[in-house]
């Protein structure tokens, strides 16, 4: 389980595996009831014009089973690996172009 924040709600077990909030979480929990409830999200960040991405995962307070986290960048959904590799690729681009001498 991720280390993070104790968030509390009234009526919570303290040993429900649902209170435990990732440092990066930016959601206000209790503010929906069920399965919305269980999703941690982070800072939404603009990636370009319309385009933005944002850490996400999801843990059931009753099992304590974590989904994620995973990247969504637009409406695609990454693993932490692929959005690296995404990044070294763009990276890699950047500096391909960037060393071509313009004609």
């Amino acid at each position: 389980m991720h280390e993070g924040i104790e968030i509390a709600r009234p009526g919570d077990d303290v040993r429900s595996p649902g209170r435990i909030c990732p440092d990066w979480c930016v959601a206000r929990h209790g503010a929906q009831l069920g399965e919305e409830d269980w999703v941690h999200a982070g800072e939404p960040l603009t990636v370009t014009e319309g385009v933005t991405a944002q850490l996400c995962m999801s843990v059931d307070p009753d099992s304590g089973e974590e989904d994620g986290p995973h990247i969504l960048i637009g409406s695609s959904e990454y693993t932490p690996a692929a959005t690296a590799a995404l990044g070294r690729s763009l990276i890699a681009l950047a500096d391909r172009a960037g060393a071509r001498p313009p004609r």
